[in-house]
């Protein structure tokens, strides 16, 4: 595994670059996927300057592994507290990639499922992937701008919202971000 650092407005002690390297090789308990000597590991380590929050340090850890890429992006006031909070991240997302139902292997064929049964009884897990819980129909949404998504948003107390945007008509999402600004994912049609 290689363990790249990087730091942008913040200056990592050695302690803390040593802490990194610690929690992150921690995480080839996970499977061998994890500790193959081609897996990437990047560490982005930054200080930001939110005014909503004492949260001032952003914290990303991308793991390039074979056939995936996993990925966590916290908030924390501290490079440790951060690391911690991802390292929680990743370890569930590792767990899903492991128990993964439908795998492909490197040529690109699917692996039967009795292999994946064995590979299940291997690693001991045997989480199932849950099922939809709630279903809504919409009959018919009402285009809006974006402002008036947000404002559902927040009068709903949800974490996104989807709308059909009246500027474009197209469909739209519109979601809160972790550090409390907005996001808003638009679905072009393919032509």
């Amino acid at each position: 595994m290689q363990v790249q650092i990087f730091d942008r407005n913040i200056t990592l002690s050695d302690d803390q670059t040593d802490y990194i390297r610690e929690k992150i090789f921690a995480l080839k308990d996970y499977g061998h996927e994890v500790d193959d000597e081609s897996t990437v590991v990047r560490v982005d380590v930054e200080s930001n300057k939110m005014k909503t929050s004492n949260k001032n340090i952003t914290v990303q850890v991308t793991m390039f592994i074979p056939h995936a890429v996993i990925r966590s992006e916290v908030y924390a006031t501290t490079v440790e507290e951060g690391l911690d909070l991802s390292v929680g991240k990743l370890k569930k997302q590792l767990e899903r990639y492991k128990g993964k139902r439908h795998r492909r292997d490197k040529s690109g064929k699917w692996i039967p499922s009795s292999t994946l049964e064995e590979i299940s009884a291997t690693t001991g897990v045997t989480e199932e992937v849950s099922q939809i819980s709630k279903r809504k129909s919409m009959v018919e949404l009402e285009p809006m701008h974006e402002e008036e998504a947000i404002e559902q948003l927040e009068l709903l107390g949800h974490s996104f919202y989807a709308f059909i945007n009246s500027e474009n008509g197209r469909f739209d999402v519109v979601y809160r971000r972790d550090d409390g600004s907005y996001g808003l994912l638009d679905f072009a049609q393919k032509q």
